[in-house]
Order: C-alpha cells, then sequence, then structure tokens
C-alpha cells in the first residue's frame, strides 16, 4: 500500500470512529437509569405485580384457614365446625393483607415522603 492511500484510510477510518462515538453517546444519553421502569411498561409491570400479590395473599389465606381447619377437625372429630371458623379467620387474614398492601404508599406520590412530627 502507497503513503497517500495509507493516510486516506487513516482518515476514512478517524472519521467513521467518531461517528461512532457520537451515536454511542446519544444512545447512552437515551438510556438513563431508571427511565424503561417509567414507562407505560414499568408501571404496567408494577401494577401487575401488585395484583398477582394480593390474589396470592388473598387465595393464600382462605386455603391456609381452610387446612388448618380440615386438619383440626379429623383430629377432634367436630366435623364442620373447625373448618368453617378457620375458613373465616383465612378469610379476614387475606383481606386484611389485600388491605395493608392497598394503603401503602406509591413510590411516585408526594405521600411518599416521611412526615415530620
Amino acid at each position: 500500500m502507497s503513503e497517500p492511500d495509507k493516510n486516506a484510510s487513516d482518515s476514512e477510518l478517524r472519521a467513521r470512529l467518531g461517528s461512532l462515538k457520537t451515536a454511542l453517546e446519544r444512545a447512552e444519553e437515551s438510556e438513563k437509569p431508571g427511565a424503561s421502569a417509567a414507562g407505560p411498561d414499568g408501571a404496567l409491570a408494577g401494577a401487575m405485580s401488585s395484583g398477582f400479590r394480593a390474589a396470592t395473599d388473598l387465595a393464600g389465606g382462605i386455603i391456609a384457614g381452610a387446612l388448618i381447619g380440615v386438619l383440626g377437625d379429623r383430629w377432634l372429630g367436630t366435623s364442620p365446625f373447625l373448618l368453617i371458623a378457620f375458613l373465616v379467620i383465612g378469610a379476614i387474614a387475606g383481606f386484611r393483607s389485600v388491605y395493608r398492601l392497598g394503603s401503602r404508599p406509591t413510590s411516585g406520590s408526594k405521600d411518599s415522603a416521611p412526615k415530620e412530627k
């Protein structure tokens, strides 16, 4: 390769490298930390997560109460009484858990900051 061809290819490569650097800087600026969580997909994912947790807490309380009631009835021989009692207790515990989950302040609300006394 002759000397003029080498200088021409060096200048082309430097120009290409410069354009790649600017494109990379623009891409890094557009992908700020937390940008995806602030978008509609992040909000939807957070809402679905809270909904699934609420459903799981409610169903878990009811199922646990029913299971304890059935096992207690078999052990003591009091057929439907403990099942009904622990089913009600499990449902109350599940609703209480869902209420506590729903009354928590969200991370984006104005009330989430700690209040001074």
